[in-house]
């Protein structure tokens, strides 16, 4: 867990690298509005919903780049080794 300052204006700077992953999942952009809220005593940043046109679908590209391997092989190998641990 990352610590972070409060300063006199009651601001904070989310270190980069949370913003960087929160950012990732959950489509947060630098300047984006969010609601924040006070949930037992856990203060929550939820990003505000983005208009879906916003995004191409082109802007997806590439996201799960290396799940599955890097290599096409790699990816062959493990593709068949989940499909062959069903059960038929």
């Amino acid at each position: 867990m990352q610590q972070v300052k409060i300063r006199e204006k009651g601001q904070i700077t989310i270190p980069a690298e949370l913003l960087q992953e929160w950012g990732h999942k959950n489509h947060v952009f630098i300047n984006d509005s969010v609601d924040a809220t006070l949930v037992n005593g856990v203060l929550m940043l939820i990003p505000k919903q983005r208009n879906a046109n916003k995004r191409s679908m082109m802007s997806y590209a590439g996201v799960a780049k290396g799940v599955w391997g890097d290599t096409p092989e790699e990816v062959d190998a493990n593709l068949k080794e989940i499909r062959n641990s069903w059960t038929r």
